[in-house]
């Protein structure tokens, strides 16, 4: 066996464990968009790598023969993006779940709490199940702390009837929460302009010498911290639990396209 053919094999056995291994990840993740639809372009992403992956496998005899040993190099390039890839995933999945989280508090100085909850799908009956707990943390951290008020932040999708925002209130407020402690910001359609935007509330409301501390779900918070840091501002953070497990693993996936896209548009 000469070398190229070495090499083939080698890189054929690592495109197929890694491969196999994306195809699950966005396999899995394009389920979740037809389940649950959240526009055009991550539909778009995730069908293009599906078909990066399986066309080269269903046509490889095609293309080793019309590429010759051009045709290693290509797999050999491919099956390197596929592994870091993988490597990436499993350091952003133990990079969220080593995220710390703090507890609401009165702080001996005097200064007050300015929670900050970002939004998620809602629906025409209220908020979608993810909201709903990042809406109960900071329900329970409000009755905790009495002086504080909240800003909930969150714009109107294309597929949703009202603004996050507004729903988001009328959910606290039914569940006891004075209306006077909620500001709502009804401008965002990304976690960027949910922090952007709510520092700018935060100093048109005289709030800026408030301690900000930021509500979204555990998977979302690294990611928010990560972009804080970026803007400069000053924040600390709360993690709401996930509530449909089942979706967990198609949740990291999306991260990831979102820290990609952080990476990109910076």
């Amino acid at each position: 066996m000469n070398y190229f053919s070495k090499t083939d094999k080698i890189f054929s056995s690592i495109y197929c464990i890694f491969g196999i291994f994306t195809l699950i990840c966005f396999g899995s993740y394009l389920l979740k968009l037809i389940i649950a639809p959240e526009g055009a372009f991550p539909l778009f992403v995730t069908l293009s790598v599906i078909l990066g992956v399986i066309l080269p496998f269903l046509f490889r005899k095609f293309l080793r023969a019309g590429l010759g040993k051009i045709y290693l190099f290509m797999k050999i390039f491919m099956a390197s993006a596929m592994v870091f890839y993988g490597v990436t995933f499993a350091i952003l999945v133990g990079y969220i779940h080593l995220s710390p989280s703090v507890q609401p508090s009165v702080h001996a100085d005097g200064t007050e709490n300015v929670y900050v909850v970002f939004g998620a799908k809602v629906k025409a009956d209220g908020p979608a199940k993810t909201l709903a707990s990042r809406l109960e943390v900071a329900i329970d951290a409000m009755r905790k702390d009495s002086g504080a008020v909240c800003i909930v932040s969150g714009g109107q999708g294309s597929d949703e009837p009202f603004t996050e925002a507004s729903s988001m209130r009328d959910y606290m407020v039914e569940r006891g929460i004075s209306p006077d402690r909620i500001f709502l910001e009804e401008k965002a359609s990304n976690t960027k302009e949910n922090i952007l935007y709510s520092v700018d509330l935060i100093e048109q409301q005289g709030l800026a010498d408030r301690q900000i501390i930021c509500i979204s779900s555990e998977t979302h918070i690294p990611r928010i911290r990560l972009m804080c840091s970026r803007l400069d501002v000053d924040a600390q953070y709360i993690k709401a639990e996930t509530p449909m497990k089942v979706f967990l693993f198609t949740t990291w996936v999306r991260e990831y396209l979102s820290y990609v896209k952080m990476l990109i548009c910076a």
